[in-house]
């Protein structure tokens, strides 16, 4: 027989586990199960010990009747067997009767003088033993009596046996009984755990039900009345739902915006294409492929901003966040977003000497830093841009200022939603940086400010809770 392959053990590995309600109804079944055992056995127990104690009772009886009947007459044992103590164990015609009365010495007086002889020494209390004799276990009892006379004095014990045919017929009839009595409960009580097990998986049903009915865009949260057992789940899969749909809004609105935005640009392109084509003039022409590189350019800055924002909303969404050296990101945002040709732009950087970690992903405060020094440097002026990285107190404190034109109060708030631009801004940005700033900043339990400088100027305020690691 061939080895089963890896992807064998794969496929069983994930294959889809039993019905919980047939788990459910197996252990229950099977704690039944032990149940009803446990009674039988109980039942069989107690029908022993009932037979035992009704024929011992008659066995002592019977005992106590031949002691009675003993006399020591002129230093002579006599015994005046009563059969009517014998009769008592004739009840049960099936079973065979021994007994033996013999002195202290062990001499026989009277009876079978191969009885087996009883465990112990015989005392004031009737004694009850079991033993084998003549090829079936037999169930024995041995009483002593004492005689004192004028002319003598001596001691007798009477030993009288029993087969154990009627005990045991007596027992099997209450053990049926029982096992009778425990059938029908346990059906009963399987019956009832069954019916619980199905009223238990209703509300299960409902919102399968429920959720079967809607459409793939209903992701409204459940209302069905679940046992307090199934509130958690219910609660775990309203808020799934919920961060669902406002990934999809999310995902909408982006889609609608990034339509809108690309189509302009595209009707532009078009145009002046036609244009060119249309023109004989070379000096018409050339102004007609210039503003085509102009849009053409534009484009990809809005293709690769719409791409980074869909690279930022999926990480944010994934949250495998990690311990992160701000100081090196800021560095490694620096060396990606200025420029490596032509003039370099003046930087001012001022960096605590502490360390400064934060709890994040490197690559989404990369691209948060990249978007805002990419902002400061289009819009910035020329004055040099500034950049510093302090810490208070459990927040590590990221500020970018230029030498630009700042913003309006009005534009404060609005600039950070998708595809806004500020009053003034100068044409050739897709609105998505700021945005795209924010979104980094509020995944990581941050905040952004805005605000003017007195000496003209923009300064962007990034706050971060610092890492306790």
């Amino acid at each position: 027989m061939a080895a089963p392959t890896p992807m064998a053990d794969v496929r069983a590995a994930n294959a889809a586990p039993g019905s919980l309600r047939r788990t459910l109804l197996l252990y229950l079944g099977a704690l039944l199960a032990v149940f009803a055992v446990a009674l039988l056995f109980a039942a069989r127990d107690y029908g022993q010990r009932a037979a035992n104690r009704s024929y011992d009772h008659l066995l002592v009886s019977s005992a106590l009747s031949i002691a009675d009947s003993v006399a020591l007459v002129d230093g002579q044992w006599q015994v005046d067997l009563p059969y009517a103590a014998l009769d008592l164990l004739a009840m049960a015609p099936e079973d065979r009767v021994f007994y033996r009365v013999a002195d202290s010495r062990g001499n026989l007086i009277t009876g079978y003088a191969d009885l087996p002889s009883p465990p112990r020494r015989p005392g004031t209390q009737p004694q009850l033993f079991d033993a084998a004799y003549s090829g079936e276990t037999v169930r024995f009892v041995v009483v002593s009596r004492s005689f004192a006379a004028a002319s003598a004095q001596g001691e007798v014990q009477v030993q009288v046996g029993q087969t154990r045919r009627a005990r045991e017929a007596v027992a099997q009839d209450m053990v049926n009984r029982a096992l009778l009595a425990i059938g029908v409960l346990s059906g009963l009580l399987l019956a009832l755990v069954a019916f619980g097990v199905h009223r238990a998986f209703r509300p299960l049903v409902r919102v399968e039900r429920e959720l079967s009915r809607r459409e793939p865009s209903d992701l409204k949260p459940l209302d069905a009345r679940v046992p307090r057992e199934m509130d958690q789940m219910v609660a775990a899969l309203n808020r799934f739902m919920e961060r669902l749909s406002s990934s999809n809004e999310t995902l909408r609105a982006f889609m609608a915006e990034a339509a809108h935005q690309m189509r302009t640009p595209l009707a532009a392109l078009r145009a002046q294409a036609q244009l060119a084509l249309d023109d004989d003039d070379p000096d018409d022409m050339r102004r007609s492929l210039q503003a085509i590189e102009r849009n053409a350019t534009h484009m990809s800055r809005l293709l690769n901003q719409l791409l980074s924002d869909a690279s930022v909303i999926h990480r944010s969404h994934l949250q495998r966040f990690a311990a992160v050296d701000l100081a090196e990101t800021v560095h490694q945002a620096l060396h990606e977003a200025l420029p490596q040709a032509g003039p370099a732009p003046r930087v001012q950087l001022a960096m605590t000497a502490e360390p400064v970690q934060v709890h994040g992903d490197a690559l989404l405060l990369r691209e948060a830093i990249k978007n805002l020094v990419d902002n400061a440097l289009k819009y910035g002026g020329d004055g040099p841009l500034q950049i510093a990285l302090t810490v208070e107190g459990g927040q590590a404190v990221l500020t970018i200022a230029d030498h630009g034109a700042g913003i309006a109060p009005a534009d404060a708030e609005r600039v950070f939603e998708r595809f806004a631009r500020g009053e003034g801004a100068p044409s050739g940005g897709a609105g998505l940086g700021l945005a795209i700033v924010k979104r980094v900043v509020d995944s990581h339990g941050g905040r952004i400010d805005l605000s003017n400088r007195p000496q003209g100027g923009l300064i962007a305020t990034i706050r971060l809770p610092r890492s306790s690691s």
